[in-house]
């Protein structure tokens, strides 16, 4: 079992104090992450308009590149990143002072409990359900930031898992998954209607993921020297990753490891 906080505050503190290679770091991620790809594309499908003054809530953000990416996206938008982990916050928040980036903050928060006067056209939440116990409370909470007509995406991990026997992979979840029947449910609950579902990471992104990400984070978890050798494996076959990625995304999956899902404010 792999944890991912131990890797996220060993490259958190390789590009602390570097815009630049932040921002390299991003560009790798937006790359070998097949979950980004298909993030952005569920964005894109929303139609929003560039020139528009919007309120984005980047509910977990992380090292923040999500955030970064719709705050260049979107010039006009107000962008708000929210995380738990105040050292992300501290980084991410200075960061975007470097470079320039006036549209965007970052505040340390407990989504559960997370409340904010202003109401939001877009929430965005990547690989956060399967992390938080009240799961429930959160999307009403959700529900309840959103502007009548918001809409909100999800990226998590799904119960269709065609690697059952390799268990939870990821030490830091507080459940596998969720089915189809499930998230649409709790969505329904919360006053959120479904207008896209889909499965990620179907039969080629599943392969992908097993070859490059699962490997790499194996190695990466051993400390510094294993970040090395990860690295170097990750780039041997990378090639391969990235081709099992596009037919991925390119080819329906009916079935998948993950979902995303989009959901508008009634």
């Amino acid at each position: 079992m792999v944890e991912y906080d131990p890797v996220k505050k060993q490259i958190a503190g390789i590009v602390r104090n570097s815009t630049v290679l932040r921002k390299a770091v991003f560009s790798v991620l937006n790359l070998i992450f097949l979950r980004t790809w298909y993030v952005k594309r569920a964005v894109k499908r929303l139609g929003l308009r560039k020139s528009e003054s919007i309120n984005i809530l980047d509910a977990g953000s992380g090292f923040g590149q999500y955030s970064y990416y719709l705050a260049k996206k979107f010039k006009k938008a107000d962008i708000t990143g929210v995380d738990l982990e105040k050292h992300l916050v501290d980084d991410s928040n200075k960061f975007v002072e470097k470079a320039g980036l006036e549209n965007v903050r970052f505040e340390q928060g407990d989504l559960v409990k997370y409340q904010n006067n202003k109401k939001f056209d877009l929430i965005l939440s990547v690989d956060v359900l399967e992390h938080i116990e009240d799961d429930r409370t959160l999307i009403h909470g959700f529900s309840g930031l959103l502007k009548p007509g918001g809409f909100l995406i999800i990226s998590t991990p799904s119960l269709l898992r065609t690697h059952e026997h390799d268990g939870s992979f990821v030490g830091e979840h507080f459940r596998e998954g969720y089915s189809k029947e499930d998230i649409e449910e709790k969505l329904k609950d919360a006053g959120l209607a479904v207008k896209k579902f889909e499965y990620s990471y179907g039969f080629f992104g599943d392969l992908s993921w097993r070859l490059g990400i699962k490997n790499t984070m194996q190695l990466a978890s051993k400390g510094r020297a294993g970040m090395i050798a990860g690295m170097f494996y990750f780039t041997l076959v990378l090639i391969p990753v990235l081709f099992l990625m596009i037919l991925d995304f390119l080819w329906p999956n009916k079935q998948g490891t993950g979902i995303v899902v989009t959901a508008e404010k009634k």
